[in-house]
């Protein structure tokens, strides 16, 4: 009904061109203007009724197998093991905090024929029960590239709430849906 209405707007300002500006008592120049403005409001308001494109999933359990692209490169995921801790080191300082750091231990393995290295474009992230996204705290990524057919381990560090339930690892890649792996907590 939004769109309907905004294309009956548009109708009507291009109609409003064709007639002359001394029948509307204004100037040509003050016509084009005030034709610009409505332009403009009309496109703001066609632009915010559409909403966002919502994001789809691709559902995963521990133990599964999730393939990635990233450019032109393919890989593999298996989130194998998930960890809690009440303090870790980073840059041999040891880091605590309120809540508690979720350690996800995940198998990469290179699908491609040629060593790439190996990084998101976007970092991975958590998202609870609530809703609430937890970005990544720490990583642990292999220096140097991931030869072709050979697994690595990464670990991802989030630091998170007590109260933080339902967790899911959220992978985001080249292709339009998301990959999510429910971590059971």
């Amino acid at each position: 009904a939004g769109q309907l209405v905004i294309g009956v707007l548009y109708f009507v300002l291009s109609a409003l061109v064709l007639v002359p500006h001394h029948c509307l008592k204004i100037t040509q120049s003050l016509k084009f203007v005030i034709l610009v403005v409505l332009f403009l409001v009309l496109t703001v308001i066609s632009g915010s009724i559409n909403p966002p494109a919502e994001q789809k999933y691709e559902y995963f359990g521990l133990g599964e197998k999730l393939n990635l692209t990233f450019g032109n490169n393919t890989f593999s995921m298996i989130v194998r093991e998930v960890k809690q801790d009440s303090k870790i080191l980073v840059a041999e300082k040891e880091v605590t905090t309120s809540g508690y750091f979720l350690i996800v231990k995940v198998d990469v393995e290179n699908l491609g024929s040629e060593a790439v290295d190996f990084k998101f474009e976007k970092d991975p992230q958590l998202k609870d029960s609530q809703d609430r996204r937890y970005t990544l705290h720490a990583t642990s990524v292999p220096q140097g590239k991931l030869q072709p057919s050979v697994a690595k381990e990464v670990s991802y560090i989030f630091e998170i709430p007590k109260d933080a339930s339902g967790l899911s690892f959220i992978v985001i890649d080249k292709t339009d849906v998301a990959k999510s792996v429910d971590l059971k907590r």
